[in-house]
C-alpha cells in the first residue's frame, strides 16, 4: 500500500487487499488511514517528495 500524505512516498507492508479497497473507497482517506492503517503496519520511506 502506498501513501503519500506530504509528498513523501511510504510503502506499508502486508496491508490486506480488503483494507486497501476500503481505504480507496473511504470518503475521508486521512481519517481511514489514521484509524485503520497508522501504527498497525510496518512501513518504510520509499521516496522523498519535492517540497517547495
Amino acid at each position: 500500500m502506498w501513501f503519500v500524505p506530504s509528498g513523501d512516498r511510504y510503502d506499508y507492508e502486508e496491508v490486506e487487499p480488503e483494507t486497501y479497497a476500503a481505504f480507496k473507497a473511504a470518503s475521508s482517506k486521512g481519517r481511514f488511514f489514521n484509524e485503520f492503517v497508522r501504527d498497525r503496519y510496518r512501513f518504510h520511506l520509499v521516496e522523498h517528495g519535492h517540497h517547495p
